[in-house]
């Protein structure tokens, strides 16, 4: 007998207590760890790291922020107020890198004659034809840029119909993903190679009649990995450097391709400077995934970009491109010249 007067306790009360400790304890932790994730993501958001992982990491920095968010979910369920305050932070930081993405800056009305844009990456050559180039008719398209083209994927392309609806092409198609191409409905003159990349990129004039001038460009420079991470930041910044360039003739620019960067990287958008702007942003499309999209799961990065200067962006979509490991890109572009 217990001379306080105090009842035992039930059996297994303070076992559960325990038990009840280490969730809580568990879960203050996965909370931390996961808030922790999204400060990653901010970081390498603006520092612009020359590491394959930390370059990996940029690439899937909204993933990073949500995590964050489940994390923050986790601190409230702990009623951890002071970190959970930290955390709020540290998402509000992040929310701020991606906003961008989701306002559109697309004006009311926009004058002048718009031109359709496709962009694809192809596999190694291997995306089905027939479908690509149904893909083209269906959207009405005048300028496809593509990328992974080879000798073999030209041919099939031209039996499938492609130089039927866009018969003038400027193309050096290659082996082992390096081949770039710039299909229009448009003529083309002044084909250049664009600088010496591990493989092509390539810019074109396309005369869209009346005496007006547009310069397409279809890029693709290395990835992060394999790839060093020094080979990837040098081309991106050549690449940002050539672009500015071929825009200070004054004429209005279309850029398509396969970056193998997204809007995270900081060399990416180092190129969205001097009137460049990415489709996504212009319309705020938010996040467009493009790869991989031969997964069961869903593109978990969006590394396909058009990318434009002096025009504006009124419409934009993701489109399926069967056979290839990325999404296409589809958007209506109205250049803007002096005139207009």
């Amino acid at each position: 007998m217990h001379s306080n007067g105090e009842a035992d306790p039930e059996p297994g009360t303070s076992s559960v207590s325990g038990a009840r400790r280490i969730v809580r304890r568990a879960a203050y932790i996965a909370g931390v760890g996961a808030v922790a994730v999204a400060a990653l993501g901010v970081l390498v958001f603006y520092v612009g790291p020359e590491s394959n992982t930390l370059i990996i990491a940029s690439s899937f920095v909204p993933l990073m922020l949500g995590v964050g968010l489940l994390g923050l979910v986790a601190l409230a369920a702990t009623r951890s107020w002071r970190t959970l305050a930290m955390g709020v932070v540290v998402l509000v930081a992040g929310a701020f890198t991606q906003a961008p993405l989701f306002v559109s800056n697309t004006p009311d009305t926009v004058a002048g004659d718009a031109i359709r844009v496709m962009q694809a990456n192809i596999r190694l050559g291997e995306a089905d034809p027939d479908a690509l180039v149904e893909q083209v008719r269906s959207h009405s398209i005048d300028v496809l840029t593509i990328q992974e083209l080879t000798d073999s994927a030209v041919e099939r392309l031209g039996a499938a119909g492609l130089t039927e609806l866009l018969p003038y092409r400027f193309v050096e198609p290659k082996d082992g993903g390096g081949g770039t191409g710039i299909y229009s409905r448009f003529p083309l003159s002044e084909q250049e190679s664009l600088g010496h990349f591990a493989m092509s990129n390539l810019v074109a004039t396309a005369d869209i009649g009346d005496g007006r001038n547009v310069t397409v460009a279809a890029v693709h420079p290395m990835p992060p990995y394999p790839s060093p991470a020094w080979m990837w930041a040098s081309e991106m910044g050549k690449l940002n450097g050539l672009l500015h360039e071929q825009a200070a003739d004054g004429n209005p620019m279309i850029v398509g391709g396969d970056f193998n960067s997204t809007y995270s990287h900081s060399r990416f958008r180092a190129i969205l400077t001097d009137g460049f702007t990415d489709a996504a942003e212009q319309t705020g499309a938010g996040f467009v995934m493009t790869y991989p999209a031969d997964t069961w799961y869903p593109a978990l990065i969006g590394i396909d970009h058009i990318v434009t200067n002096r025009a504006t962006v009124t419409e934009f979509e993701r489109i399926e491109i069967e056979g290839s490991d990325h999404h296409g890109l589809v958007a209506t572009v109205t250049p803007h010249f002096n005139n207009t």
